[in-house]
């Protein structure tokens, strides 16, 4: 019987123990609740009333901007990048960890306070991505009902102006190759993944709070400024669609070799050609949809992406630097845009990177917590 009594006090110190350590780690996830709402909550606020302008606008214009199948799709999206995110920073601490038993050890990181804290901190922005894209897309694909002026004579001439003529001319012998061609538009494609994915590691994985609130405001307003403001008043439709839009077949030449290229390897970016040019005569906002050419939004993004990374580290830098290169060459050579929509782009982008600095110190620093969340403590 004495046995007994000391097997069952023991299991209730074990039990309590447990429950004290659930407790903490409660109390720890709700301080992190707490101070993530009070960094992010100026740019949820900023995001939240943007959405809900650009909503308002389209209502005004009989454009429903709250259709259910844009956020399912972009929502899936997103989980689905998120997915891989997760799969990859698994197989990487089970590499540096190299434990006995993988599946306790993730189930233990899982488990851990850190991944609680990191979770709370990252959805409400992570929600408010998924919300925004969808309006934004019909948005766009509703830029004619705000303004019908067009300014693709313009930017052509500003293209031959600056460069001596058609720039994918000039970028022609270099580039024009199908199989250089093909790999452009895989990389131009890619550009989805690399956006989505790098907004991910903002939300949950990023460990600076200030340049984790620098990327966000751009982000938001990059989208807004560029994508929406200047986009509407400077309404074009690049050199892929001034033919069947407009009547200009001045880049017919650089579409049919397009074409021809995807004979001998797959140019993927014509199967969006087609479904912007299919959703645009259906009136369409659906996800993807709309067809703005200025600024570019795949440079502008880019832009974003190269100027975060070379925050991160040197070699991280070199790598958003080169995808920059990468973009803005494709978007000429494979026909979205004239060289001059990039230009426009990476110059907005980087003034508002450059506000959004100063605006996330203030977010931050307000909070009184440290600049940097501390490393991950080995398992």
């Amino acid at each position: 019987m004495h046995v007994a009594t000391i097997l069952t006090i023991s299991n209730v110190a074990t039990a309590s123990s447990k429950l004290r350590g659930l407790g903490a780690a409660l109390s720890q996830v709700l301080r992190e609740l707490r101070r993530c709402t009070t960094e992010d909550w100026p740019i949820l606020a900023g995001a939240g009333a943007i959405w809900a302008a650009v909503v308002l606008a389209l209502a005004g214009k009989g454009v429903d901007g709250l259709q259910p199948g844009s956020y399912g799709n972009n929502l899936l999206l997103y989980l689905l990048v998120l997915a891989v995110l997760v799969f990859i920073a698994g197989a990487r601490l089970l590499y540096q960890a190299r434990p006995a038993s993988p599946i306790r050890f993730l189930a233990s990181v899982i488990a851990s306070p850190e991944f609680g804290r990191r979770l709370v901190r990252g959805i409400p922005m992570l929600t408010a991505l998924i919300l925004f894209m969808p309006a934004f897309s019909a948005m766009k694909s509703s830029i004619p009902l705000f303004n019908s002026h067009n300014w693709d004579a313009a930017f052509i001439a500003a293209d031959n102006a600056i460069h001596g003529g058609d720039t994918w001319r000039l970028l022609q012998p270099a580039l024009g190759y199908p199989i250089v061609t093909s790999a452009l538009s895989w990389a131009y494609l890619a550009w989805f993944g690399v956006i989505y994915g790098a907004s991910i590691y903002f939300c949950f994985m990023a460990r600076q709070h200030e340049l984790r609130a620098q990327y966000f405001i751009t982000y938001f307003a990059s989208w807004t400024i560029c994508g929406v403001i200047l986009a509407t008043a400077l309404q074009s439709v690049g050199p892929e669609f001034v033919g069947p839009l407009l009547g200009d077949h001045r880049f017919d030449e650089q579409m049919a070799y397009l074409r021809a290229a995807n004979e001998q390897y797959p140019v993927m970016i014509l199967k969006a050609h087609d479904f912007l040019l299919a959703t645009h005569f259906d009136a369409s906002s659906e996800l993807g949809a709309g067809i703005s050419a200025m600024p570019s939004m795949h440079v502008a993004m880019a832009t974003l992406v190269a100027l975060s990374a070379a925050r991160h580290s040197r070699a991280w830098g070199m790598g958003g630097y080169a995808f920059l290169v990468t973009i803005m060459v494709g978007s000429v050579h494979l026909a979205p845009h004239y060289a001059v929509d990039g230009y426009v782009a990476a110059a907005a982008t980087g003034l508002i990177w450059t506000v959004a600095g100063r605006l996330a110190r203030w977010v931050v620093r307000r909070t009184g917590e440290p600049e940097s969340l501390p490393e991950p403590a080995p398992a």
